[in-house]
């Protein structure tokens, strides 16, 4: 079999760094990969690389797949990363414009994101004769329905959750038609049916004349097409060879974590004298005339610990976004949070005050040019950046939490020299800084390795023991739930499909 790509004696250049030196690595037309490696590893370094998103200082990188010459290597190649999805929101959106429906009217519907012309990136004013690809609109057609994205073509792509874009991002790559695909965590942040769904996607595609790329950490799943695994470590590759060859820890390790989400039994619950943090009474909110929450009635206590669970497009982060005080929409309904409600003369600082949140969306929309201790300093504040000055107590705290999650040596790097890992460890600890009265987590563990995984759940739990402490956490994924988590609610199309119930 012929080769596909050819990387001969390469070394890349990542700002004053050179990494990766002499690397020599052939993928042959036959073959799908694996590169796999923990946070930090420089997984996305050498794919960057490969995409030509970063310089190569010495050697070449030959891609044997080229017609002759009459198109350039990134045209054929499609690369989907988290940080994509900073391109489907645009440089000029901000997290609070998901719940303020018309600020922005400039904002591209989905159906505009994943039509010919933006996909090929064409300038609406661009009176050069285009050359209409006959058969766009029926790969559209199978793209939307694989994905199950029909129902998001006519809403804005600033009001898509977290999963939602993700297949969103999948979908404009696939219709790029690449002869090369790169899919960065691709089941991250979706929920467990579409994560069985997804899979099974990348199997049909592993069989047509495309080539893929998995990019992973060691806990991910990996699909049966796969058939060579790349190892990357302190951005050096570690091991290569047959995937029958190599081993994924995720694959022999038997999850325990599931077992506990199933058996691991919570405090039992006392409301008696318990103070109420959040209170909601039927609420409903609805954009454009279609509801996204419908009569959802949820007390959270004092020292409760909550899993909030869901599929994808369920109205979990709306439902947060009520009680983080960004949506407007809680001024018109029964809400009241730590004590005051909604539309009482409280201001939304107030309310943060009393928060510690992470989320997918804050790390998209945080500062790039903000350093590593900055991010964990700005929890103090709840500001999406550091515009205040920490007293010598508050920096000392923050440098806390950033050796406990082994980001001590990176307080001066910006966050976005940080990999998707790093970011998320630096923003929870931004999230649990200031030791507020309720935390809301929303998949913390999402992008993480396992070593990095078991930290934060570690650190979850220790915080979940301490007294007065209360939380909301969700996830998609059974082995992400802390011990520590006491009552579960659930939630689909807008509505609680289970009552409050206690974890048992």
């Amino acid at each position: 079999m012929i080769a596909f790509i050819s990387l001969n004696d390469v070394s890349i250049r990542r700002r004053d760094r050179i990494l990766f030196e002499g690397l020599c690595w052939e993928m042959l037309g036959n073959q799908h990969w694996a590169v796999i490696g923990p946070n930090g590893s420089g997984k996305s370094t050498l794919m960057k690389a490969l995409c030509g998103l970063l310089p190569i200082v010495k050697g070449s990188i030959v891609y044997h797949f080229l017609d002759g010459g009459q198109s350039a290597a990134h045209d054929r190649i499609a690369y989907v990363t988290f940080e994509s999805q900073r391109m489907v929101l645009g440089d000029e959106a901000f997290y609070q414009e998901r719940w303020n429906a018309g600020v922005n009217e400039d904002t591209l519907s989905v159906s505009e994101f994943l039509s010919e012309p933006g996909v090929k990136g064409n300038s609406p004013f661009h009176i050069v004769a285009r050359h209409t690809d006959e058969t766009y609109q029926a790969r559209l057609r199978d793209v939307v329905e694989q994905l199950e994205i029909s129902k998001l073509l006519d809403r804005n792509v600033v009001q898509l959750s977290n999963g939602e874009r993700r297949k969103v991002t999948i979908a404009r790559a696939l219709l790029k038609r690449p002869r090369l695909l790169i899919l960065d965590n691709p089941l991250a942040g979706l929920d467990e049916r579409f994560r069985a769904k997804m899979a099974q996607n990348l199997e049909n595609l592993m069989q047509s004349e495309m080539r893929v790329i998995i990019v992973a950490t060691d806990r991910d799943e990996m699909p049966r097409s796969i058939t060579h695994v790349l190892s990357v470590k302190d951005n050096c590759v570690e091991a290569r060879g047959p995937r029958k060859a190599m081993s994924f820890r995720a694959e022999r390790e038997i999850s325990t974590s599931q077992k506990r989400f199933l058996v691991a039994k919570g405090a039992p619950r006392n409301d008696i004298g318990s103070v109420a943090l959040v209170q909601m009474q039927n609420v409903t909110v609805a954009y454009n005339g279609t509801p996204i929450l419908r009569d959802v009635n949820w007390t959270v206590r004092e020292n409760e610990r909550w899993a909030l669970l869901g599929p994808n497009g369920a109205g979990k982060t709306t439902l947060l976004s009520l009680i983080l005080a960004d949506n407007p929409q809680a001024y018109a309904n029964d809400i009241t949070l730590f004590g005051k409600r909604r539309g009482s003369g409280e201001s939304i600082w107030e309310i943060k005050q009393n928060i510690g949140w992470v989320a997918p969306e804050l790390q998209l929309y945080y500062p790039r040019n903000a350093t590593c201790l900055d991010v964990v300093c700005s929890g103090w504040f709840d500001s999406v950046g550091l515009y205040r000055q920490c007293s010598p107590d508050q920096r000392e705290a923050a440098l806390t939490w950033l050796r406990r999650f082994g980001l001590a040596e990176h307080a001066d790097t910006t966050f976005a020299q940080l990999s998707e890992g790093e970011q998320r460890l630096a923003l929870l600890a931004r999230a649990l800084v200031k030791r507020p009265a309720l935390l809301v987590l929303d998949e913390p563990c999402q992008g993480l390795d396992l070593e990095n995984r078991d930290r934060v759940l570690q650190a979850i739990d220790w915080i979940g023991s301490q007294p007065r402490t209360s939380m909301i956490y969700v996830t998609h994924r059974a082995d992400e739930l802390p011990q520590t988590i006491t009552h579960v609610l659930r939630i689909n199309d807008g509505q609680v499909i289970e009552p409050e119930t206690q974890r048992n």
